[in-house]
């Protein structure tokens, strides 16, 4: 699956522990001002919804959004990416365009590069699963905040990765990779949101764990989610996974 991959890198005034809700915020605001071209400046009962790229972005309900941000938490440098996928990508232009104006007028160093998921498979011995951004997965209908299981991560990645494709989800049976180590913790997020004038908490598990014994298929399906990002949040940036081989095939 192709994605493009838009990169900047600027300087805050100020370090921030989470710039995701105000680079998502900001770029909402002159995305908007940059593609409306209904007279009421309303999304309800718009016109143009199905060809909007605000509304695909911000507005519509209840799906699996074709982008997500990628950050670091308290980076000493004002750098993110946004990733879009599928019919994203041929509103880059548009999209690239408000992201510089939400940015003006700091000097602003970007780059685009038109990427493609590469679906590896390799037998692993040790591997790193590093949790980069808060993780939200629900765990019996609440978000987890002491631990969670790789299975709850490799079937978020997989049930995402068949929204991006426009593709139906189904469910797969992993084999559970033995854990060696592991360090997770709770990592606290408050975003306020100006629409529903209210404090959200959007914190999650960080951390990382040490796995055994990786076969290829789950190996896979956790590059892809250094992609696609995992569980809810990934347009803010949360989400964001790494892994590294410690050791690698046999």
């Amino acid at each position: 699956m192709r994605y493009s991959k838009l990169t900047y890198k600027t300087k805050a005034k100020k370090p921030y522990l989470f710039i995701g809700s105000k680079v998502r915020g900001a770029l909402g605001y002159t995305l908007k001002e940059e593609v409306c071209i209904n007279p009421s400046y309303k999304c309800a009962g718009c016109f143009a919804l199905k060809k909007c790229v605000f509304f695909k972005m911000y507005e519509e309900q209840n799906i699996t959004h074709k982008y997500r941000l990628d950050i670091k938490l308290d980076d000493k440098e004002y750098k993110f990416s946004l990733l879009l996928f599928d019919e994203l990508i041929q509103y880059e232009e548009a999209i690239h365009s408000a992201v510089m104006k939400s940015l003006h007028p700091l000097p602003v160093k970007h780059k685009t590069k038109i990427k493609k998921i590469k679906e590896k498979k390799k037998h692993i011995k040790l591997l790193k699963l590093s949790l980069v951004t808060p993780l939200r997965i629900k765990q019996k209908n609440r978000f987890a905040t002491k631990d969670i299981s790789v299975i709850e991560i490799l079937n978020s990645i997989k049930r995402r990765y068949s929204d991006l494709q426009n593709k139906e989800y189904k469910k797969e049976i992993f084999k559970e990779p033995e854990i060696i180590s592991k360090h997770l913790y709770f990592q606290d997020l408050i975003r306020r949101s100006d629409k529903q004038k209210t404090k959200m908490n959007m914190g999650g598990l960080m951390g990382e764990m040490i796995l055994k014994d990786i076969d290829a298929e789950v190996y896979k399906i956790l590059k892809i989610g250094e992609v696609t990002g995992v569980g809810k949040s990934t347009v803010f940036g949360l989400g964001k996974i790494k892994v590294k081989i410690i050791e690698g095939e046999e």
